[in-house]
């Protein structure tokens, strides 16, 4: 796709008439504008990239957002149809591209700090573009290619993007504008040459033969994004709480030296770019504030509850010029509600409804699920895949909302969400080699890439190696394997080197982050046992890792190491039998001389196996039921489900379910990041219920890696019916089952290919085939 491009900068006589100096220009817009006429209908197709992020539009429509996050050895572009944006006559083309450089600042907090989300270079503004319009017979009508299309560019110096304090994790993107000082119509208005530059032109996007030859690395590697373009689906605002502004009417005057506060109710949480119209009201103030709920610090109220909840959000701050002005914000917003507040001065304002485009990965949710005796299952079910289509854009999101950080716990789970509910495992994949590309020299991947800044997080470079089997299970993909394996390794061995005294992994570095937990708060989500020793948790959670590895090392023909892994993984689990076993207690301590119990360890011991069903059984019903066990949260749940599955304690399983469907009543419309006075309200480490309906429940899953058979094996518990369809890499299951005084009958769909087996709770099998099956126990 690239030929001819070149990157486009800022020339420094641009730089020197706006009076930025060195380090002023992170956070920065530079806005690039191309007017090219077309004498007949055209078909454009474009490869679209720049530095550090950049949105296009095409005669005053918003395309698309990019480049797809990568970093120094991936710097990604887009490929794009914009044959409908093109009308006959002339069209204009503009890009706004903002500069994020972490470079820039000393603190991460600082009210500049770069998106943390994006790892870009310290190269200054840049777009390129190759493509060239084509009429509909062949005929070259006009090229777009920076570098030979007459682009201009303009530096805008009259604010830059902030980092407040209820964002300070995620980076600056508030913005803070008076429309006296910066350009309005640069999308649409005519270029004048004093106000328009002629850009730099840098280096070439693909490099010279000379460089490829010799193996000198560009600047930027350009890769073409490996996951689909996000959709930008419009839609309004118009759901008002309280007294209605706009009185159902699309248009809203403000009178002079009038205030005035609307608060708008979307319904559910979503991510958007949202689009303000307004006509006269200069030198009004206008600030929109963006938040998911309303808080009560001393207790929990409905979501909705304005009457005795307060506002807490990112703000955008306007001070308008008094003409018409369409006003879109560069970063997606997430929020239910958006509050807007006026202030007019000597002249009336006259605002339109706002408008917004719902962006986010295009994730095909195929699997349903609901039960005619269970009200809760659907709802709770919709809840969890809202949220986890929340926190899905170009990378899996812990929440949209603060962070906004692809973490390896997070993702690892929010991967095998995504395999209980569609098809699709190209965002996994992604994730995979995101992490792959941030290890350090440790051996360790990076706590959340990419990334602005480095940061470390120990024990999710096991819920890394975690993942990575979990892929393979889910798609058969050897090769992907048999690439990152190396990295599975490099992990291991720095695991290794922290065993201790005890023979047991202790004093690790960086963050050992295990889970929010009031009792280590002290310890920042580690154990406490890690404070002063030996954490039970950690160990066991690396010698399950042990195993795993022993699983990739044996599914791409090494052997030998995998012996070596079990080995190694048999001698940790003695030291934590001989050590951390209480026999009075029945339960395994939080380390070899720390009388602290938790939910956690006993799942993991059963995990590695360390008990016959019967003894785990136990093991778990005691933990289950000691209030003086510490309970594992939303985000520590799944390996606490796992263990009841592997003992037997199916109902258990429901039991925990019905958490979500209290969550309903609160008015969350997705899963907050704990129950209770949480922070975010769309946290999808927190939608298990995805995965335990269609895995437990519904029980359908496949024996073998890449699902060349099915199992079918249903845990109903108090329900009496369950249906739906469930997503596999073979195609849509259907299924139907019924529960009655002698068993279970049923009704399963299978796609082409595919056969397997269903299990009856009380062990009986029966044979599947591809396409409808009928059965049960009479």
């Amino acid at each position: 796709m690239w030929k001819s491009a070149v990157w486009l900068g800022i020339p420094q006589t641009e730089i020197e008439c706006k009076k930025i100096f060195q380090g002023d220009l992170n956070g920065r817009f530079a806005y690039y504008r191309c007017d090219l006429e077309f004498n007949q209908p055209a078909e454009l197709v474009i490869a679209i990239t720049a530095n550090s992020r950049y949105r296009f539009w095409v005669n005053g429509k918003p395309v698309l957002s990019g480049p797809c996050k990568g970093d120094r050895y991936r710097h990604y572009y887009e490929k794009v149809v914009l044959t409908d944006y093109l009308q006959q006559g002339l069209n204009r083309f503009a890009a706004q591209v903002l500069l994020t450089d972490s470079n820039s600042i000393v603190n991460q907090g600082d009210e500049r700090t770069p998106i943390l989300s994006v790892a870009s270079l310290p190269a200054g503004h840049r777009l390129a573009i190759e493509g060239q319009a084509f009429s509909q017979n062949g005929e070259l009508l006009a090229d777009l290619t920076t570098g030979t299309a007459p682009w201009r560019v303009r530096l805008d110096n009259s604010y830059y993007l902030k980092c407040k304090p209820i964002n300070v994790n995620l980076g600056a993107i508030a913005e803070d504008i008076d429309f006296a000082l910066t350009p309005s119509d640069w999308k649409t208005g005519e270029i004048n040459p004093a106000d328009w530059s002629k850009p730099k032109e840098l280096d070439q996007v693909v490099p010279n033969e000379f460089m490829l030859n010799a193996g000198l690395l560009p600047k930027f590697q350009v890769k073409e994004r490996p996951i689909p373009l996000l959709y930008e689906i419009p839609d309004i605002l118009s759901n008002e709480l309280g007294i209605s502004s706009f009185k159902g009417q699309d248009t809203l005057t403000v009178p002079a030296h009038a205030k005035q506060t609307i608060i708008f109710d979307y319904g559910s949480i979503t991510n958007a770019y949202m689009i303000y119209r307004f006509a006269g009201g200069n030198r009004a103030r206008v600030a929109m504030t963006y938040f998911e709920k309303f808080i009560n610090k001393n207790r929990i109220i409905h979501r909705a509850d304005f009457e005795h909840g307060e506002i807490e959000g990112l703000t955008d701050e306007l001070r308008l010029a008094g003409e018409n002005l369409c006003y879109e914000p560069f970063w997606f917003r997430t929020f239910r509600f958006v509050s807007m507040t006026i202030e007019t001065a000597d002249e009336e304002l006259v605002i339109k409804l706002p408008k917004l485009l719902k962006t986010g990965y295009p994730l095909n949710p195929i699997s349903t699920i609901q039960s005619s005796s269970a009200a809760w299952v659907k709802p709770v079910w919709d809840m969890c895949i809202r949220t986890l289509q929340g926190c899905m854009t170009e990378t899996y999101m812990d929440c949209p909302f603060y962070e906004q950080m692809q973490f390896p716990m997070d993702t690892r789970l929010q991967a095998l969400f995504t395999y209980a509910c569609s098809e699709d495992t190209q965002l996994a994949r992604k994730a995979l080699i995101d992490f792959h590309h941030s290890i350090i020299p440790d051996g360790l991947v990076q706590g959340k890439y990419p990334s602005s800044f480095v940061q470390v997080i120990s024990t999710f470079s096991l819920h890394y190696i975690f993942m990575l089997y979990e892929y393979y299970d889910q798609t058969g993909d050897q090769d992907l394997l048999k690439y990152l394996r190396s990295d599975v390794d490099g992990i291991l061995e720095y695991f290794d080197r922290k065993i201790g005294q005890d023979g047991l992994v202790q004093n690790l570095d960086y963050w050992p982050f295990v889970d929010w937990q009031d009792d280590w708060k002290v310890s920042f989500g580690m154990p406490k046992a890690g404070l002063s020793g030996p954490s039970t948790i950690i160990n066991l959670m690396y010698a399950y890792a042990l195993d795993v590895g022993a699983c990739i090392c044996e599914a791409t023909g090494r052997k030998g190491l995998a012996g070596e892994y079990r080995l190694r993984q048999e001698a940790i689990l003695d030291r934590i039998q001989q050590v951390c076993w209480d026999e009075d207690k029945g339960l395994y301590r939080e380390g070899p001389r720390v009388g602290q119990y938790s939910q956690h360890a006993q799942a993991w011991a059963i995990l590695n196996k360390m008990l016959a069903e019967d003894d785990g059984r136990r093991l778990l019903e005691t933990a289950l039921a000691d209030s003086s066990v510490i309970s594992c949260t939303f985000a520590t749940s799944y390996e606490l489900h796992r263990a009841m599955v592997m003992t037997g304690l199916f109902d258990e399983v429901e039991n925990n379910l019905r958490k979500w469907s209290e969550l309903i009543d609160l008015g969350c419309t997705t899963c907050p990041e704990t129950p209770g006075l949480t922070r975010s309200d769309c946290h999808a480490w927190s939608a298990l219920p995805l995965l335990e309906m269609i895995r437990v429940i519904a029980g359908i899953s496949s024996p073998e890696p890449g699902w060349p058979s099915i199992l079918i094996a249903p845990h109903l518990g108090s329900l009496t019916d369950l249906s739906g369809e469930a997503a596999t890499p073979r195609g849509v299951v259907r299924f139907s089952f019924y529960k009655h005084s002698e068993g279970l009958n049923y009704e399963v769909e299978l796609p082409a290919g595919l056969e397997g087996v269903f299990r009856h709770p009380n062990g009986t099998e029966e044979i599947l085939t591809s396409g409808m099956n009928q059965g049960g126990l009479k």
